[in-house]
């Protein structure tokens, strides 16, 4: 029998668009299953898909021209209820035990990851999954993935473990938290498609480890892995820098650490970034690479497909052979094996399987960034590429040129719009970048593979092609810092929405079709076109009717930053400044480069008028050394304490040109930008650091507009209250930024009951080590009646208002969390 034929499609365009029709409603599936706020009934979504699946193989028997339905409704359901069963946890997963002290027992899945903070302290991140949890009820199996976090313990070595051995620790579990933000990673997504869903920090307590003495195949399997890839690093760490080793580590096997920043930033900047990443557009661009210059070079399909899939063999086990890795591989893998041996249309149908294959066993990875990316860039690969390729060789490009310009044309234009709500940034020298640098690179691949293979025969001869390559990396190093430096090189994107999305989609879909098709889909537009252009006047005339019927506003926007404090105000004509930028004490993470910039660059800010700094604490100032250099900041205010506190705080030279900007406040300053001004309530003097913490030196700051008001009092302490209740200071607002996180050293009652807001607005960073906010605090503010929101909880809070009405949104109202079902 004939089942193409009773499905009504044949080989072919219909056959192709069958598989992506499958794909689409699966993964509206998982989508829809996601966005409801309850789990979907377990038994009714089975009792469906058993009744699609009678219902389907009914109507092909009979040859029944409706027979795909039933089929595409089956895929829907199968989504929800591959979603369901991926959503929920085992009763015994380790994140059951969270927020308490236990002991936990499991193998090492990974290599350790070894990491340094700015002040020179070795952090060291462990992998296990976890075999068994005790706890005060006793000891009992467990499942999940774990991070712990380690220090050296002082007068200890560092344990020499390897993947498969048993660790032990003890400490509390915590749920993996990401700063919950628009447009940011969600990181709790991320660690759950990896299978991690705690972690643990024990400090200097260390860990307990005991050797697997009788390994499995697959624990020795790793094992060897992990030499070879030690083998590596130790060669290149012999004859170049360090900072240079980490580079070509990175782009041999993935990953991040050491590598050197500016030249991290270089390579975000000029489009090239994934080659530090052995993700699925990294193995697809280096298959189509190969089997690009396989066809150039005329060599047997064979030949080529060979190659392909050896290099992507090489990456696979050299990378670690680690799930997102083996997703990418086996993506790109069967896609390009079939590509490189002529057959385009296979390769593509190949792509769709895979996909629909990887969402079945894995549903979590639709939501997740590496996938997304991965299918898009394949996609644009094996659709876009051949057009434009032809396109070109038909304006007389070179052939070598249009090849290069068509791999990186196809792959940015097919995950543009992701990329876009993502980073909000565009590069304009990835042409010339992947046309100048990523050949280069690719040569130091080959060269870097080579060095560490000979090396065991040949030592000298090894350590010779790794000093080449640390040359190449010099010449790689000045080649993307010219090309970053280009004018225009990376422009500012808006973050485009879901109708946005499918209309750039469409407009692709439009461009793949058959000639015969577009001609009948212009003849058709040609034909309507007064109603079109009527239909379009009346989409421009309501939408500029409703941007000239809305009210100016102001929006105030409390960031996620963990544990500190960061706002924007953006003014009703775009004008924007922050009042605190957040940060991290130890400099560990650059809350300002990977969490304010994205997060301006999300909401469409892409220069700041003015940062007013409450105190030097690097929780509040440290933000804005990241922004000073990714972003044009006009002005810097701060308290007395400083320009040389200030750039301790954000890691910079005293010398630095960026203090110029720096100005101290002064009480009773007053600044207005579009009806929006901002007050200094209280500028206290300098105090003398030995006598203080630091918090004395806030400064409190005042944003008015109409009737509305936000009162920001960064640390301020109930004696600094005291003063300004005394001095008989207003300090009257709508929204009270809660002093110090919520601690009980701020918010006496007295100073709540003369601010008298309706709102109070905590930012504070989840779970934390400090108790923050205290429970006493949460209760003064519900006795009085004031309204409380939290960013560990609500994630990021924007307010918005014309001066006299006010309407609040959070994360958490317009962004459901995918990972796990709450």
């Amino acid at each position: 029998m004939n089942i193409s034929k009773h499905l009504h499609f044949e080989k072919g365009q219909q056959q192709e668009s069958f598989l992506v029709l499958l794909l689409f409603v699966l993964s509206l599936g998982i989508f829809g299953a996601a966005m409801c706020e309850t789990a979907l009934p377990m038994t009714v979504l089975a009792i469906s898909f058993v009744v699609l699946l009678v219902l389907s193989a009914v109507l092909v028997w009979r040859e029944h021209r409706l027979a795909f339905l039933p089929l595409v409704l089956l895929f829907l359901v199968l989504g929800a209820f591959r979603y369901e069963t991926a959503a929920k946890l085992p009763a015994n997963d380790i994140s059951s035990f969270a927020r308490q002290e236990v002991h936990v027992t499991g193998r090492l899945s990974e290599e350790p990851r070894y990491t340094e903070d700015s002040d020179g302290q070795i952090k060291i991140r462990y992998a296990i999954d976890v075999t068994s949890v005790r706890a005060e009820g006793g000891e009992q199996a467990a499942s999940g993935g774990c991070y712990i976090y380690s220090r050296p313990v002082e007068g200890r070595a560092i344990p020499d473990v390897a993947i498969g051995d048993v660790v032990e620790a003890s400490g509390k579990v915590r749920l993996p938290h990401g700063y919950q933000n628009p447009g940011q990673l969600d990181t709790e997504l991320l660690l759950r498609v990896q299978g991690i869903t705690a972690s643990m920090a024990v400090g200097k307590r260390g860990v307990k480890v005991t050797s697997e003495l009788r390994p499995t195949f697959a624990m020795r399997f790793h094992r060897q892995i992990a030499a070879i890839r030690e083998h590596y690093a130790a060669s290149m760490m012999e004859v170049m820098p360090q900072r240079d080793a980490a580079a070509i580590f990175a782009m041999l096997f993935g990953g991040y650490d050491g590598i050197d920043p500016a030249l991290l930033v270089q390579f975000t900047t000029t489009g090239i970034v994934h080659i530090l990443s052995v993700s699925g557009s990294h193995i697809s661009l280096l298959a189509a690479v190969l089997a690009w210059l396989g066809s150039f070079l005329r060599l047997p399909r064979l030949v080529t497909a060979a190659g392909v899939i050896f290099a992507i063999t090489i990456y696979t086990f050299l990378a670690g052979c680690v799930p997102p890795v083996l997703r990418s591989a086996i993506m790109g893998g069967l896609t390009f094996f079939a590509l490189a041996l002529g057959r385009e249309r296979d390769a593509r149908r190949l792509l769709l399987v895979a996909s629909i294959g990887m969402l079945l066993v894995w549903p979590l990875l639709l939501f997740h960034i590496s996938f997304q990316l991965s299918f898009l860039a394949t996609a644009g690969l094996l659709y876009l590429a051949p057009r434009l390729q032809a396109w070109f060789v038909d304006h007389r490009v070179p052939r070598l040129l249009s090849g290069s310009f068509a791999l990186t044309i196809s792959a940015q234009g097919a995950t543009l719009p992701v990329i876009a709500y993502y980073f909000n940034q565009l590069s304009l020298s990835c042409l010339l970048a992947n046309l100048i640098v990523v050949p280069i690179v690719e040569l130091m691949i080959v060269f870097g593979l080579f060095a560490g293979l000979i090396g065991w025969l040949v030592a000298p001869l090894g350590k010779l092609v790794f000093a080449l390559d640390s040359l190449l990396l010099g010449l790689v190093r000045e080649l993307t810092r010219v090309l970053a430096a280009l004018p225009g090189s990376m422009v500012w994107v808006p973050t485009p929405g879901a109708l946005a999305c499918a209309l750039y989609y469409a407009w692709l879909g439009v461009l793949l079709q058959p000639s015969e098709r577009k001609q009948a889909l212009f003849a058709f537009l040609s034909a309507h076109r007064k109603q079109e252009l009527a239909a379009l006047a009346a989409v421009i005339v309501f939408f500029a009717a409703a941007h000239l019927a809305r009210p100016d506003e102001m929006a105030v926007h409390f960031i996620d930053v963990g544990q500190g404090d960061a706002a924007l105000v953006v003014t009703p004509h775009g004008h924007a400044f922050l009042v605190d930028t957040g940060g991290t004490r130890d400099g560990a993470y650059d809350i300002g480069a990977r969490v304010d910039v994205p997060y301006l660059l999300h909401v469409g800010v892409h220069k700041v008028d003015a940062i007013f700094l409450s105190h030097a604490h690097e929780d509040h100032a440290a933000g804005a050394g990241s922004i000073l250099l990714n972003l044009p900041v006009q002005h810097v205010f701060t308290s007395s304490e400083g320009r040389d506190a200030y750039a301790k705080s954000m890691r910079m030279s005293t010398a630095d040109k960026a203090l110029a900007k720096f100005t101290a406040l002064q009480t009773g300053n007053r600044y207005t930008i579009d009806g929006v001004t901002v007050e200094v309530v209280h500028a206290p003097a300098a105090v003398d650091e030995t006598e203080a913490d630091g918090n004395e030196a806030c400064d409190v700051v005042r944003v008015r507009y109409g009737k509305a008001s936000f009162l920001f009092t960064g640390d301020m302490t109930k004696e600094q209250e005291a003063q300004l209740l005394a001095a008989d200071a207003d300090v009257a607002a709508t929204v009270l930024k809660v002093g110090h996180h919520g601690s009980d050293t701020s918010s006496s009652e007295p100073f709540l009951r003369a601010v008298a807001p309706r709102y109070g607005v905590i930012s504070v960073g989840y779970d934390n080590s400090y108790g923050h906010p205290k429970q006493t605090i949460l209760d003064r503010f519900a006795s009085l009646g004031i309204e409380t929101l939290r960013t560990d909880e609500q994630g990021a809070i924007v307010f918005h208002t014309d001066g006299e009405r006010m309407r609040v949104e959070t994360y958490a109202q317009t962004h459901r969390n995918v990972a796990t079902r709450k």
